[in-house]
């Protein structure tokens, strides 16, 4: 073999080795991203006594947009009042809250007139979308009905539309209780895909699932309906992803999917729950219905990499969102039981 063909050789082999190198590119069911806690977590808590974030900070949303990272959250007081905030970073790690917060909040009127979120961001030429989760009356659960906002920019202001997209379903249906969005896709012109977390009853804690919903402009939406199930709870539309086996790490029940699409498919990241222990997993998909849960889930949990003293006193992590930079891949979280956001990352290889 001569120099050249030597050289060439060893080019190939070394960039072998990088292709199979797990990390955020390598999306495929053996090998998920391998995420570490940022070792100054949370990134972002609850706001001062009696403000309108006081109490939870959560469902965190990262959208990056011309070099800026803006965090939508989901936060509430202690009379329950659900609003949308927004906080700002120029590196994806440190965050300042906008001053103008909370950019899409109830005002007593409408279909969404108690309170509202999280938001669900989606970019629709030169406007952007906000779908949101929203309460008419009073309580301290998820709201029957998902609303749609729009502005010109993302600190806004919002303008809340006049009527829900789409409703829980019918008395008996498995989604009968709430449904909240939870990822928004754009696939190609007149395809629009929305990922959901439904249920009955929120204090049961149980029969949670992540459901889909199909659009052909982004306003009209039609639920996944599987022909093959003709009887309640599952006759008028069915999830995509159910609980896991019993046993399982997610026995209990699945929600708050973030759902991603690539050349290769639909990557789903979402929150998993065994009795009071929650994590989140990974999944697959070809066609957005069907999903393969990767056998090394969850790929990350309350423990992994010691969250920090700050957040691992007990804390739930849930409600993943993932950014996937040149370098870097990002994922933001929720901490059930601490109130805060926190962030974990992986190297892209």
């Amino acid at each position: 073999m001569n120099k050249i063909s030597s050289y060439i050789h060893q080019a190939l082999l070394f960039l072998l080795l990088i292709l199979l190198t797990p990390g955020c590119r390598q999306h495929t069911a053996s090998s998920p991203p391998e995420f570490e806690a940022y070792k100054n977590n949370p990134i972002l808590t609850t706001g001062t006594p009696g403000s309108w974030d006081d109490f939870v900070v959560c469902a965190p949303q990262i959208i990056l947009s011309d070099s800026v990272f803006y965090l939508f959250y989901m936060g509430y007081n202690k009379a329950g009042r659900m609003a949308v905030g927004l906080a700002t970073s120029n590196d994806g790690i440190h965050f300042e809250k906008f001053p103008g917060n909370p950019v899409l909040a109830s005002d007593n009127t409408g279909f969404d007139a108690f309170s509202l979120g999280p938001g669900i961001i989606l970019k629709e030429d030169s406007t952007w979308v906000m779908f949101y989760n929203c309460q008419e009356l009073a309580g301290y659960t998820p709201g029957a009905t998902v609303g749609r906002a729009t502005a010109k920019q993302l600190t806004g202001p919002w303008i809340r539309g006049s009527s829900p997209v789409i409703t829980s379903g019918k008395k008996g249906e498995w989604d009968d209780g709430f449904t909240i969005p939870s990822s928004v896709l754009k696939l190609s012109e007149g395809n629009y895909r929305m990922y959901y977390s439904g249920g009955r009853e929120i204090a049961l804690a149980d029969d949670f699932y992540i459901g889909m919903a199909t659009s052909v402009d982004g306003i009209t939406w039609k639920k996944y309906n599987d022909p093959a199930t003709s009887k309640s709870p599952f006759l008028d539309s069915d999830p995509v992803l159910m609980e896991g086996n019993q046993g399982k790490w997610d026995c209990s029940y699945v929600w708050m999917a973030n759902v991603k699409k690539s050349s290769e498919g639909y990557r789903m990241y979402y929150t998993g729950v065994n009795g009071n222990k929650t994590g989140i997993g990974y999944a697959e998909s070809t066609d957005g219905i069907q999903w393969q849960r990767n056998t090394d889930n969850p790929i990350y949990q309350e423990h992994d990499n010691a969250l920090t003293s700050r957040m691992n006193d007990g804390v739930n992590v849930e409600n993943p969102s993932v950014l996937f930079l040149d370098t870097i891949c990002f994922m933001y979280f929720d901490a059930s039981k601490r109130s805060t956001i926190g962030l974990a990352t992986s190297p892209l290889h």
